[in-house]
């Protein structure tokens, strides 16, 4: 398998950070992927704009290889009014839509979140998806890494792994190490932002960081370590920013690469 295979968005509908950056953007998730070449994207419910039913928007994403969609949008969704979310709703649309391979709750370890979806809730949603072939994520920010979430952990298949605040990749060694301690027996995916959105500092990221982050997640990709590299995303993937411009170089130099 190609090393560009294991790459993939974290997709949202077009513009929809255009209220939290300083420059408009309207790359879709399928001009991003034909863009850059990563053709496998998350697609995440931002503030609410995707929702039931899935039948129109999964037809337009029929182009991308792989597609795990949100059951629980990002922290700005209001919450499901369905007990498993909006898990029937993605295993309704997969008559019509054969790339769907997995669902995700973004944004889970608050403690709203939490207490509206406790572990045998959780459970079932699993139970569900698994059952339509579908592997279950969480994202897992560096924020709550220390913090016992076992309970919860146990529930999904896989769990992304997200360094909040570009400045904090300085201690992303450690966070690693939590993280691979945390998650045995789990799928594995690492988050790479192209922009920082920490708080209302939103800027760009820190070249060096950047390349940091990007060259040691390749690194665990080729030894295996981890399923994935998510990157966000779309909705700044036609800004004029150099971390675009540096993801494409790695794509070109090390896409095609055997792993």
């Amino acid at each position: 398998m190609k090393l560009k295979e294991k790459l993939w968005n974290w997709g949202h509908l077009e513009g929809s950070h255009n209220k939290i950056v300083p420059f408009e953007c309207n790359m879709s998730p399928e001009g991003f992927a034909k863009e850059y070449g990563i053709e496998n994207s998350f697609i995440v419910s931002y503030g609410g704009n995707i929702q039931p039913p899935f039948n129109n928007l999964a037809k337009r994403l029929s182009s991308l290889k792989q597609v795990k969609w949100s059951v629980l949008g990002d922290a700005s969704s209001a919450l499901p009014d369905a007990e498993l979310g909006n898990t029937d709703d993605v295993i309704e649309v997969l008559n019509c839509a054969n790339n769907i391979n997995g669902c995700v709750m973004d944004d889970f370890f608050s403690p709203e979140r939490m207490e509206r979806f406790p572990p045998k809730i959780l459970k079932k949603i699993q139970s569900k998806l698994n059952q339509n072939n579908l592997d279950f994520w969480c994202v897992l920010y560096n924020g709550r890494i220390e913090d016992d979430l076992t309970e919860y952990l146990e529930c999904f298949d896989g769990v992304s792994f997200w360094i909040w605040g570009c400045e904090k990749i300085v201690n992303v060694d450690k966070y690693l190490e939590r993280y691979f301690e945390i998650t045995k027996n789990k799928k594995r995916m690492l988050g790479i932002y192209l922009y920082d959105y920490l708080d209302d500092k939103t800027q760009p990221m820190d070249i060096k960081l950047f390349e940091l982050q990007l060259s040691k997640y390749f690194d665990l990709l080729r030894e295996k370590k981890i399923e994935g590299i998510i990157f966000c995303s779309n909705t700044v993937g036609d800004a004029p920013l150099e971390t675009n411009k540096i993801l494409k170089e790695y794509i070109s130099k090390y896409g095609e690469e055997e792993i």
